[in-house]
């Protein structure tokens, strides 16, 4: 079985996936241009243990290394795999 696909909404500054029907997110702000502040990484407990939550946070953080955005998180889940990851700490704002 393949990964489910991560979409990203501008618009809603939502990172989403969806699994057996339920959905796990990630939400950001963009405070300042070439800023994202990750707020809140949701991976309901039906769904959870499956490394969703560090699927969504992955992706938010390659796309903001790749548009060259400084990060900050107010999230415990993404503040803990930011920290935890060299290439990453290096973005935080």
């Amino acid at each position: 079985m393949s990964e489910p696909e991560i979409k990203h909404d501008t618009n809603a500054h939502r990172y989403s996936l969806v699994v057996d029907g339920t959905e796990a997110y990630l939400t950001y702000e963009r405070p300042a241009k070439g800023r994202i502040h990750i707020t809140h990484t949701i991976v309901p407990d039906k769904i959870g243990g499956r490394g969703l939550g560090k699927r969504l946070v992955t992706r938010a953080m390659e796309d903001a290394i790749a548009a060259g955005d400084k990060v900050s998180s107010s999230c415990w889940y993404a503040t803990g795999l930011i920290e935890k990851t060299p290439e990453w700490s290096a973005q935080q704002a």
